[in-house]
């Protein structure tokens, strides 16, 4: 081989291998909240908050995070006709690049997209609230494979339409189908065909993601519908254990398919929380992760749709019931804390970078900059978001210093380095 050939084939090669490893998804790695790579954050932010870069307000109403990646930005949002969802990309100073119609919009409750793209190489996954699951082409928007499995698996929806994200685990892309038959399902992430399916309960759909497990050298997929939550061999499509004890006492059953966050996987243990009131479930599974264990429901912490973020041992996230913010001890379910935030400020998001959490209060837009303490709610700056319009239900994303925040149809960035 000539010299020439074989520096091609190592340039070819590196670049393969880097274009492999990208995979960015909502909420950082495996949707844990934790942006773990960013570093020298400001520890605390002037009155009038941080300094804002920038504002765009033509990325249409949603809820969607925003996903950042190789110098452009991408985030979802409805068109102005709210019949269809539409996902733009921008540059890192807020110019727009493309935007690109892909799938059919909710038209009943809350009718903001949900879901936050993918982003795995050189394509992007989206699911929409009808659930189309659509692959587009990074560089310019273009479709390349749709699959309406909601049609396709005759889906059984909740009240408010398909929220999930879309997981992408090595040649798949799997998304919760919660058909008549079928409540799980995996496409060649390259063409759409389907690789496996797997057999359900034919329960109504919920809100959460699944997400991959790995124990004791096994990988599993976690997911769950209304009724049950459940784990599949990421490979086979087989279910390998499902349980229904989680789901509210009969007396209590209203929006029982308010399981909005993904569990929370902790040595051998898993954390599902509910919402609405209906508190939170930890099940102890096998070494071989075949089999699940109730250990403990604690009725008074029902992590909400902020999200939840285990950080040594302890969960933290903001409540729905309550609206408020709690702390709770993985191994035993021992509330730490259980507490307003001040100044009447509610639930919300919760995501966290360089040691502190970064709170998005969904009552009044409010951003806050907490301390990580198991003992208290420890904020120590906070500031409005005057951009944008509607309730504040998207989840923040820090990229290379930068806080950016969806509200309504803008899209800001804050300086936070």
């Amino acid at each position: 081989m000539k010299r020439s050939s074989i520096s091609f084939f190592i340039l070819s090669f590196f670049t393969f291998v880097s274009l492999q490893a990208q995979l960015v998804t909502f909420r950082s790695v495996n949707h844990c909240g934790i942006y773990s790579k960013e570093k020298n954050l400001l520890k605390e932010w002037p009155a009038e908050g941080p300094e804002k870069l920038w504002v765009v307000n033509d990325a249409g109403k949603g809820n969607s995070s925003a996903l950042v990646s190789d110098g452009f930005i991408y985030t979802a949002g409805l068109t102005d006709d709210e019949q269809k969802e539409q996902l733009t990309c921008y540059k890192l100073d807020g110019t727009k690049v493309w935007q690109v119609t892909y799938g059919r919009a909710w038209t009943k409750s809350f009718q903001e997209t949900r879901s936050t793209p993918v982003i795995d190489d050189d394509r992007l996954y989206m699911v929409s609230n009808m659930g189309e699951l659509v692959c587009l082409n990074r560089s310019d928007g273009k479709i390349l494979w749709t699959v309406d499995y909601w049609q396709k698996y005759s889906l059984s929806p909740n009240d408010q339409g398909i929220c999930e994200h879309p997981l992408v685990d090595g040649n798949k892309v799997i998304v919760t189908t919660c058909g008549k038959e079928i409540c799980m399902a995996a496409f060649d992430k390259l063409t759409g065909e389907v690789i496996w399916e797997t057999k359900g309960f034919g329960d109504n759909a919920t809100y959460c993601t699944s997400r991959i497990i790995e124990w004791k050298g096994h990988r599993q997929v976690v997911g769950g519908t209304e009724l049950h939550i459940f784990g599949v061999d990421p490979e086979t499509g087989k279910m390998l254990w499902n349980d229904s004890q989680w789901t509210p006492e009969q007396a209590v059953k209203k929006w029982q398919n308010a399981m909005i966050n993904s569990p929370v996987f902790y040595k051998g243990k898993l954390l599902v929380s509910l919402g609405d009131g209906h508190g939170c479930t930890m099940y102890e599974m096998s070494d071989d992760l075949s089999s699940v264990k109730l250990l403990w429901k604690n009725k008074e912490i029902d992590y909400y749709m902020g999200g939840m973020i285990e950080i040594d041992g302890v969960v933290y996230g903001s409540t729905g019931d309550k609206h408020k913010w709690a702390a709770l001890d993985i191994e035993t379910g021992k509330v730490l804390y259980h507490e307003a935030w001040a100044g009447g400020k509610g639930r919300g998001a919760l995501i966290m970078a360089d040691g502190m959490f970064y709170m998005f209060d969904e009552r009044r837009g409010t951003m806050g900059l907490a301390r990580v303490n198991p003992e208290k709610l420890d904020v120590v700056s906070e500031f409005r978001v005057t951009d944008g319009s509607g309730a504040c239900f998207s989840h923040p994303t820090i990229f290379d210093g930068i806080l950016y925040i969806r509200h309504g149809s803008a899209l800001i960035a804050y300086n936070i380095k």
